[in-house]
């Protein structure tokens, strides 16, 4: 099985890197993939630029060697929606099937993206947990929810799985304001990435 990490990584962060680790021996996944956008549909604009972003996940999957990288909405270009990507990945791993890994936040506002009534012919959805707002339901209706995950490996698409992984609570926007206070990032970034910062 496949797993798909979507962001913007902006920058990566030792809270994206550890969960998408221990998501990817929760659930057995074979290859996962950090998939950077190139350009966000549902966020403000980036402060790093696509070269950048990538430079920093090559440096963060140096040490999280058990990670890679998926260039193919960076070199699209354009608005990153992931229905697109998703049919294009469909043609890349033909006989996988692959699970796309999201926060609570992004499923609670799932029903805003393109085509997401389609998702579950292509895929299957892996829920991580985040501190804060809850959705009201844990259901989707195109979706079946399920609690084990050796029905994700047998079957191609169509499960919704909450995560157990332990939540590391880190932001994006969060070390943005650090960086630009100039204050400590020390066990929020990996040393490469912070000196990486540091120079640019």
């Amino acid at each position: 099985m496949i797993g798909i990490y979507g962001g913007s990584f902006d920058p990566v962060h030792l809270g994206h890197l550890q969960t998408a680790t221990l998501i990817k021996n929760e659930l057995n996944i074979d290859r996962l993939f950090m998939l950077p956008c190139f350009e966000p549909v549902h966020k403000n604009s980036l402060n790093y630029t696509s070269k950048q972003r990538l430079q920093m996940l090559d440096l963060a999957i140096e040490e999280f060697n058990s990670l890679e990288i998926d260039t193919r909405e960076i070199l699209r270009g354009g608005s990153s929606f992931m229905i697109d990507t998703l049919l294009d990945l469909k043609e890349s791993f033909k006989n996988e099937s692959i699970c796309l890994i999201i926060g609570m936040d992004s499923f609670i506002n799932f029903k805003t993206w393109k085509n997401w009534d389609e998702f579950s012919k292509l895929i299957h959805l892996a829920v991580l947990p985040r501190n804060g707002n809850q959705p009201v339901s844990k259901t989707l209706t195109t979706f079946e929810t399920v609690e084990n995950i050796n029905k994700l490996e047998s079957n191609s698409s169509g499960y919704l799985y909450f995560s157990n992984s332990q939540m590391i609570d880190i932001s994006s926007s969060a070390i943005r304001g650090k960086i630009a206070a100039n204050q400590n990032l020390d066990n929020l970034l990996p040393i490469s990435i912070i000196n990486f910062l540091k120079k640019i």
